[in-house]
């Protein structure tokens, strides 16, 4: 297995209330990164710097600000960051994020969706980037009723990003659909590939988060343990053991990484903010940082079947990204961190977490490739089966019938050794 490019999200590199895109494109760089997701947020803040006179030197002397319309003035400023990324040696693989495209009542609200993310695929181009994230959605109210059933919600999801795929399409753009963990109705890595898999166009396809399937499936801020009420590890395995055996690695657009340190005490659901979601924007932190004694370390636990990862967060990320990787994806290992400390105002922020990042995705990568744990293995292109979707892990069956009568033989080793690995370094009895 060849080493991933390795990407962070703008927003992780600091707040843009304080710290510039291009400061962003800079620091990225000059810490060894291969790539920058553009966060849509730090972008619309760098054009209006630039229209108020700011960043000059990234512009021809033939730039005249007046001239320009809103569009166009889009369109030079994702020129100016494409060229400067360029010249440091940077990609800028992905594009972040599209919102609220879901809950269509109509064909009117669906053009109106589509008409918004236009504007952002005619950009596409002056990015040199061919991919778009659209992610699930906390929706308020009452989506799914006794009259409009999940299976209708998501018909009309498969509809919706049938025709996104078909527009994306004439500007060359791949559309990865992203599961929040959060999401009122779409929050989990099945509902998401069940759309895909519908849509069936080679251009839309699936973006998995460490943080967003295992703060949704492993974990719930809302509970003394902050684990799920029920979930263990071995049953997370199992349901990632199915993720590597139903998602062809091919469909798997960027895989995005963030582990989580538990909150200090249950978080509520508030009236606009689930848990998750007031979770996710506080307690993010990279995959594999240490632990140290002057952070919060909220993982420890005597639990046997949930236990401590030995990381500063709690979430199986490096079990996730071993799975992952054995359904064959070979692309980019891409960070997106939420968190307090990012708005922090000082200059050395951006340098502080950008460096945080590059050292935990090579601390993971250290861990997955080494030596005396062998190639992880692929299953390559699974079988497609057509199954109904479940709202719990129970349709799975056993953890052990699942890996000694589905699993291929490599993989039963494979999903065995994450689960030990844990104990292990835990002392902890294997069962």
């Amino acid at each position: 297995m060849s080493k991933p490019n390795f990407a962070i999200a703008s927003l992780s590199l600091g707040s843009c209330l304080y710290h510039s895109l291009p400061t962003k494109v800079q620091v990225a760089a000059s810490l060894g990164y291969d790539g920058l997701e553009i966060f849509i947020p730090d972008f619309e803040v760098f054009v209006d710097e630039v229209r108020n006179g700011a960043h000059r030197q990234l512009f021809p002397k033939s730039f005249t600000l007046p001239s320009l319309s809103t569009e166009a003035l889009e369109r030079e400023c994702a020129k100016a960051i494409t060229t400067m990324a360029d010249g440091l040696g940077l990609s800028l693989p992905l594009f972040q994020p599209i919102r609220n495209f879901e809950n269509f009542r109509s064909e009117e609200e669906l053009q109106a969706g589509l008409d918004g993310i236009e504007r952002w695929l005619k950009l596409m181009e002056h990015f040199r980037c061919d991919l778009v994230l659209v992610c699930s959605n906390y929706v308020p109210g009452r989506p799914i009723t006794d009259d409009y059933t999940f299976e209708m919600y998501l018909d009309a999801q498969v509809h919706a990003f049938t025709r996104l795929g078909y527009l994306a399409a004439g500007y060359n753009v791949r559309i990865g659909y992203e599961p929040l963990a959060w999401g009122t109705v779409i929050d989990n890595w099945e509902q998401v590939w069940e759309v895909v898999r519908r849509v069936d166009l080679p251009n839309v396809g699936i973006i998995l988060d460490s943080f967003n399937s295992l703060g949704n499936q492993y974990a719930d801020p809302g509970t003394s343990s902050s684990i799920r009420v029920g979930q263990t590890l071995a049953g997370m395995m199992e349901n990632l053991e199915k993720l590597s055996r139903t998602i062809p690695g091919d469909k798997i657009f960027i895989y995005q990484l963030a582990d989580a340190v538990k909150p200090a005490q249950p978080v509520s659901d508030g009236p606009d903010a689930p848990r998750r979601m007031t979770w996710s924007r506080a307690s993010r932190v990279f995959p594999c940082e240490p632990c140290e004694d002057e952070l919060p370390i909220r993982n420890v636990s005597l639990d046997e079947v949930n236990p401590p990862s030995g990381y500063l967060g709690f979430l199986p990320v490096v079990q996730m990204t071993k799975l992952v990787q054995a359904t064959g994806y070979a692309g980019w290992w891409s960070l997106e961190v939420f968190n307090k400390s990012l708005l922090e105002q000082d200059e050395g922020c951006t340098w502080r977490h950008g460096r945080r990042g590059i050292d935990g995705l090579n601390n993971l990568w250290e861990v997955i490739s080494d030596e005396h744990s062998g190639d992880i293995p692929s299953i390559g292109t699974p079988e497609l089966v057509e199954e109904e979707l479940s709202e719990s892990d129970e349709s799975l069956g056993s953890f052990e019938a699942t890996i000694d009568h589905v699993a291929p033989v490599p993989r039963k080793a494979l999903v065995r050794e994450t689960i030990e690995e844990w104990q292990v370094q835990t002392e902890l009895p294997i069962q």
